[in-house]
């Protein structure tokens, strides 16, 4: 696969292809059901998933989903889980709020000495550049950054169409100016994964955790 070859070629994460990341976008409280678009800081936005490549590309976005649904249903209801979920040695690298599978890795809430915490470190290391290019789209299209006050059913049209106009600008434009993501943008919270493929892909997490370590220590 092309861009597990790319990825392997720039970065360390054995099996990665992309890596994804859910962020907020305040827009106006619609009228009903308006309730469903808070999220747990009390902002009115709609929770958008996007995967981001190794070359800092986003290649997905899901706008879709209110602000209160949980990381981890978008993960599982999203295109991007159906392409990828029965593929062998391919993975996305996740966070904590996305749960975990065979085909998804994210870090262990409880890290042992050893692997288990060098293996959250590359993880964090690798999975930055989504953090990064989500700082960067708003701050290239203000609107996403702070109150999209349009109709709601435009907001998902105006998201697809920064996302990518933002593509086509870095593609002649690898020198922009990084910005860090807003700490407080981080919506992740913790939904009950499917049990079996939970534990599939926590047996792939400690997998990769003792293969990573071999190359860290």
């Amino acid at each position: 696969m092309e861009a597990k070859r790319i990825w392997q070629s720039m970065y360390t994460f054995q099996t990665a292809i992309d890596v994804t990341d859910c962020t907020h976008i305040g827009i106006l409280k619609p009228n009903r059901p308006g309730d469903d678009y808070i999220n747990r800081k009390g902002k009115t936005t709609l929770n958008v998933q996007a995967t981001c490549d190794a070359r800092e590309m986003f290649t997905s976005v899901a706008v879709s989903w209110p602000g209160s649904v949980h990381d981890s249903r978008i993960w599982r209801n999203s295109q991007t889980r159906s392409q990828v979920i029965n593929k062998a040695n391919v993975v996305l690298l996740g966070y904590d709020g996305s749960g975990i599978e065979p085909c998804l890795m994210t870090p262990f809430r409880n890290p042992t000495p050893g692997a288990e915490i060098n293996y959250n470190k590359l993880l964090k290391y690798e999975r930055v550049i989504i953090e990064r290019r989500f700082g960067q789209l708003k701050c290239r299209f203000p609107i996403l950054q702070y109150v999209c006050r349009v109709k709601l059913e435009n907001v998902p049209k105006i998201i697809i169409a920064c996302t990518v106009l933002h593509v086509v600008k870095s593609l002649g434009d690898p020198d922009f100016e990084l910005v860090e993501q807003d700490p407080d943008d981080d919506e992740g919270n913790h939904e009950n994964d499917k049990l079996p493929l939970r534990q599939l892909g926590q047996q792939i997490r400690r997998n990769l955790s003792i293969i990573i370590n071999r190359f860290t220590v």
